[in-house]
């Protein structure tokens, strides 16, 4: 009995909310709700599987006239009265699931939150509130077992991201780099944890998730269960290994020979390619790389659907919002007109009744209107493009409140739809940059072709991580209606010239003794010198930096017509992969337009600093170099300490003699 539930509590698993890109949500008035589309796996028991809700409410709700419930599929399953108290605002609700449950394709359960709140007891007296609230936080979760019986066939993407380790070969190349990094990027839109990187040589024990590399390159393990391949093949499928441990599933990515892992390497370039593949395994005679850019000529028009918003019925009394996430990413840049047409439908309001539309960006109003005589609300509605910043929230909002004797008659409610898929961003026009800055990224490596340029030395370094984020970040947000993730061209530094980069973006992941550096000559940062300090307009040091140790530096320039962004590890080791990795999660924190164009971070990204390095201002010192002053004075120093010393001595002498006259002067008074 202790093994068999051993063994069960190992197939368990729990997934959150958050996980799943939700965040906390409230409902606020007398009576709200909230959706969620929960997935869930093939494999997963669904019979066996429940649903867990944290929900936090308002201490002064009366538990006799307050109450939740909990529909799934459309249906009522559970109802709760609201209880909490002055020192402790969080309950928990447990709703058992069975099969019949999910939706018609089986990878979907459709979960809806109501909730009727009151204080009072009396409707009309609770209806302006602000008391009558209720949260459901993300770290709700759904607790599901696995079971051997599939509900559906996985896609070769969904078998991809059932792992969270990407191995490449401890001997690399740039075609290992390149396939280590789309892995990580395919891993990383599929979850919200951290994705490991590790090296394999062929003698290893048996690493646990995806592998990448050439046929001759991979543990001997794995060559033995993988299909064969002919010349120029290449090949992504499971393999299941026997090892000491028992059964082993891992996803390898090789091919039969260099040309043949390259046709795999693109085939994981195509999002619906691996989505449409439901097998365990793709055998690749040709595939087509992914470098070319989003195709996001003015004017681009985007729905709130391909933004990720999924169809929901608002209702309630009080405020009704929905919230829709975009990026300029989508835009590749500021536009200078940006137009929200907004289609959406809603119950009529009565002769009495209050309703009104509020329109949010960034959480300030831009728009309000009178929803009276009406029951549609189609229109277009200009945003301010000076109020965007890198990451936007758009708000629709509802406000209603009801007629103050409708108690007398009965009470009314309001709905409220909005169709996502007419729903519309229109960005026209570009923002001129006149000053390029980490705000820029990756917009600006997205309109462009572009290249990365790499020091052969960090091929052996695991540098995956970074290869990886690089890829993550030029995809995000990452729209599934992208037919290919954008992967620039790996390039090596020392078989490179400025010729081969002319007409492309270069992103140059460099140490700081690769000789390829000296070709680029407006650098805002020389860090082939010993530099230390960073000084204001008025010539101050405001920061003396001297340990560099594990930190990593970015800086943004033009170089020859093109924008460079080189990104390097200072201190001692040049080829260090944490300082790489720091530097490189902090190029999306650059959230407004405020101009910055070197970036210095360690501790994983979590410390960092930005600063401006104009071309006409020298802000930068370096040890060991010295201007004119400086070399004058080191070479008449002890001539000058002389006089200064003569010059202190006769003003000594100067003022005795004076006071000496005053002494006299008052004697003979």
């Amino acid at each position: 009995m202790l093994v068999l539930k051993m063994a069960s509590l190992e197939a368990q698993s729990i997934r959150s909310f958050e996980s799943m890109g939700y965040e906390d949500a409230s409902i606020n008035g007398i009576t709200g709700s909230l959706s969620y589309y929960i997935k869930v796996k093939p494999d997963d028991d669904i019979n066996r599987s429940k649903l867990v809700l944290n929900i936090s409410a308002s201490q002064v709700l009366d538990a006799n006239t307050s109450f939740i419930v909990v529909s799934v599929k459309d249906l009522p399953v559970y109802t709760q009265r609201v209880a909490v108290t002055a020192t402790d605002t969080m309950f928990r609700i447990e709703v058992p699931l069975n099969q019949s449950e999910l939706q018609p394709d089986g990878r979907f359960i459709k979960l809806k939150i109501a909730a009727s709140m009151s204080i009072s007891g009396d409707q009309c007296r609770d209806i302006d509130n602000i008391a009558l609230w209720m949260s459901i936080k993300n770290s709700s979760y759904i607790s599901v077992v696995s079971q051997d019986i599939v509900g559906y066939q996985r896609s070769l993407k969904e078998w991809i991201q059932e792992f969270t380790s990407v191995y490449s070969p401890a001997t690399a190349d740039l075609n290992d780099l390149t396939a280590g990094g789309l892995i990580y990027t395919i891993l990383k839109q599929g979850t919200q944890k951290d994705i490991y990187t590790g090296v394999y040589n062929s003698n290893d024990s048996l690493p646990f998730g995806v592998i990448t590399g050439v046929a001759d390159k991979l543990p001997y393990s794995v060559r033995q269960v993988i299909p064969s391949m002919g010349k120029g093949q290449g090949l992504i499928s499971l393999a299941r290994v026997t090892t000491g441990l028992g059964m082993r599933t891992v996803m390898v990515i090789t091919g039969q020979d260099a040309e043949g892992y390259k046709k795999a390497i693109n085939a994981l370039t195509s999002n619906k390619r691996l989505s449409g593949a439901f097998s365990e395994k793709m055998l690749i005679d040709e595939a087509v790389p992914g470098y070319s850019n989003v195709d996001n000529k003015s004017p681009l028009i985007v729905s709130l659907e391909s933004l990720g918003a999924t169809p929901s019925l608002l209702e309630g009394i009080g405020s009704l919002k929905s919230k829709y996430v975009f990026s300029l990413t989508e835009f590749n840049a500021i536009p200078t007109k940006l137009t929200f047409h907004l289609e959406s439908f809603f119950s009529a309001i009565k002769q009495d009744d209050r309703g009104f539309i509020n329109i949010y960006l960034n959480q300030n109003l831009v728009y309000n209107s009178n929803l009276k005589n009406r029951v549609n609300f189609i229109e277009d509605i200009e945003l301010k493009p000076y109020m965007l910043s890198k990451f936007n929230t758009l708000e629709v909002e509802y406000r209603f409140r009801p007629y103050e004797k409708t108690c007398e008659k009965g009470f009314s409610s309001f709905f409220a739809f909005v169709n996502v898929k007419a729903s519309t961003l229109t960005f026209v026009g570009e923002k001129v940059n006149k000053f390029y800055s980490f705000f820029n990224f990756p917009a600006e490596f997205r309109k462009v072709p572009t290249k990365i340029l790499v020091s052969p030395s960090l091929y052996n370094s695991n540098i995956i991580s970074s290869v990886g984020e690089l890829f993550y970040q030029l995809n995000a947000p990452f729209n599934p209606n992208y037919n290919k993730i954008i992967v620039p061209p790996l390039v090596a530094s020392d078989k490179t010239t400025m010729d081969d980069l002319k007409g492309f973006n270069v992103i140059a992941l460099l140490t700081k003794t690769d000789p390829f550096v000296k070709n680029f000559t407006e650098l805002p940062v020389n860090y082939t010198k010993d530099f230390q300090l960073y000084k204001d307009n008025d010539g101050k040091i405001t920061y003396n930096i001297n340990d560099f140790s594990s930190s990593g530096m970015a800086q943004i320039f033009k170089e020859r017509g093109s924008t460079v962004l080189m990104v390097t590890s200072l201190g001692g080791d040049s080829s260090n992969k944490t300082a790489f990795e720091s530097v490189i999660k902090n190029f999306s924190t650059q959230l407004t337009e405020i101009e910055s164009n070197v970036c210095i971070a360690n501790s994983s990204g979590k410390s960092n600093y930005f600063f401006k390095l104009p071309e006409d201002n020298d802000l930068v010192s370096y040890r060991g170099e010295s201007n004119g002053f400086q070399v004058f004075y080191e070479k008449y120093k002890w001539i000058l300490l002389c006089l200064l010393l003569v010059l202190v001595l006769l003003a000594l002498l100067f003022v005795r003699n004076k006071v000496k006259e005053s002494q006299e002067t008052f004697k003979e008074l």
